[in-house]
């Protein structure tokens, strides 16, 4: 069965919990998502967007010049940021600062705050990923950012009932998506499928999003194996949405899923990538205290 027709089998009554009580895609977020459906936008359309929301725009230059990018000069307008970021970029700090919205209301040192700094060590691990395998890194990376958003969604909407699913899976014999669709009676994959057709996002985002806990078959190419890698990969470097869960995961078995050449390049470059993932995170949550 195709990724498309097991999200359109999920019953509407089963995930309308899960846009309730979220915090809503910022209609500029929208747009420039929308924006990406057209053939040659004109710059000067991108920095209107962003001028329609001033908070949104300063947030999108604090993210331009944070380490995350890594600009050798300072960017200090939209319409800078624009010419040397473009679109795409621009389109993966909007959805980063939308899905930072999840932490507002909650406990900022909980285990809502881990499963956000998850998503970010995924989408950093999976825009490296990008390159080693020839796929666009802000795609990549904005599939890493959304790959666990039914898991945010979960831990706003019931956190106390989803934190006890969480401490019950450090059993090796836990099946975590069947305890969800037990309790909530959809897992955590569906959920963000579902969350992402609601706010509009492209069949492919979503696909990876339903299908992430699924090891692709050898050989497979796209962002499956790219995002199925990334966000084992962060559980295995330490950042587990279970806090003081302890690193797990064979590297060389997650790494399998992508192409030899792709496995050589990130076991060369292993060594020191949970520091520059963290120094990462860090940089993104300060510039947006």
């Amino acid at each position: 069965m195709s990724g498309t027709a097991e999200i359109d089998d999920v019953a509407t009554a089963k995930y309308l919990w899960t846009v309730r009580d979220l915090p809503p895609y910022r209609p500029v977020a929208r747009k420039l998502m929308l924006l990406t459906t057209r053939e040659n936008v004109p710059l000067s359309e991108v920095q209107e967007v962003l001028r329609t929301d001033a908070a949104f725009a300063a947030d999108v230059l604090r993210l331009a010049n944070s380490p995350l990018i890594g600009m050798r000069g300072e960017i200090t307008s939209i319409m800078q940021a624009v010419l040397m970021l473009g679109l795409e970029r621009i389109k993966a700090l909007a959805t980063t600062l939308s899905l930072r919205a999840f932490l507002t209301g909650g406990d900022p040192s909980g285990v809502l705050r881990q499963s956000w700094r998850h998503n970010l060590a995924a989408a950093i691990l999976c825009q490296r990923l990008a390159r080693l395998v020839h796929l666009d890194s802000d795609t990549c990376y904005t599939a890493g950012l959304l790959h666990d958003i039914g898991r945010l969604a979960f831990l706003r909407t019931c956190r106390k009932k989803y934190e006890l699913v969480l401490a019950q899976s450090r059993d090796s014999d836990f099946d975590l998506l069947q305890r969800e669709k037990s309790i909530f009676g959809i897992d955590h994959c569906e959920a963000g499928a579902s969350i992402l057709e609601q706010w509009g996002f492209p069949q492919e985002l979503r696909e990876a999003v339903l299908l992430h806990h699924r090891r692709p078959q050898p050989g497979a190419s796209g962002l499956l194996p790219v995002v199925y890698a990334g966000w084992q990969i962060a559980d295995a470097l330490g950042f587990s949405t279970v806090k003081n869960e302890s690193a797990c995961g064979d590297i060389a078995e997650i790494a399998a899923v992508l192409p030899a050449g792709a496995r050589r390049q990130l076991g060369e470059e292993f060594d020191g990538l949970a520091e520059e993932v963290a120094f990462k995170i860090n940089a993104i949550e300060c510039s947006l205290v």
